[in-house]
């Protein structure tokens, strides 16, 4: 598996983990009254900066991982290699910007799905609270399809066109 698969593939873990912990939250007894919009609100903000923080903490100890694993596995060379070796699996060439491209596309063709599927819920007089959730659901499911989409055009391979 390459790096990017790898990196997708750490990302999307973290955002099912954080999506657990958010449904935890929401069906747990700490939750906010079912029509206390403000204060749903809110919780949704705490857990975005929430995952924003967790995520650049586990990928900056993916990236420390990865470079002691190089490390370890190329022991016999010496550090310039070992640092070329770095930087050539995380380089981005023509390719990773293309399926970068294309499942930035299907991730984003997905939460624009799910925000006018809320606004529909909120025409047919559907609590905005469960709107909130519909539009934040939607967001997270197309963060991970992206990153799904990611990892499988990384590994499967891309055509222009």
């Amino acid at each position: 598996m390459s790096y990017k698969s790898k990196r997708n593939l750490i990302s999307m873990v973290v955002g099912v983990l954080l999506i657990i912990a958010y449904t935890i939250y929401a069906f747990g007894k700490a939750s906010p009254a079912p029509d206390d919009l403000k204060t749903w609100a809110v919780a949704l903000l705490i857990f975005i900066g929430i995952s924003v923080v967790v995520t650049i903490v586990i990928h900056i100890l993916f990236h420390i991982g990865l470079a002691v694993g190089m490390a370890v596995k190329e022991k016999e060379n010496d550090d310039k290699k070992v640092e070329r070796i770095i930087e050539s699996s995380m380089y981005e060439d023509e390719r990773d910007k293309l399926i970068n491209l294309k499942s930035s596309h299907i991730g984003s063709a997905c939460a624009g799905v799910g925000f006018v599927a809320g606004l529909i819920a909120l025409a047919l007089g559907i609590s905005a609270v469960v709107v909130l959730h519909i539009i934040a659901g939607a967001f997270a499911v197309g963060s991970i399809i992206e990153g799904c989409v990611g990892i499988y055009l990384d590994e499967r391979g891309v055509r222009n066109g």
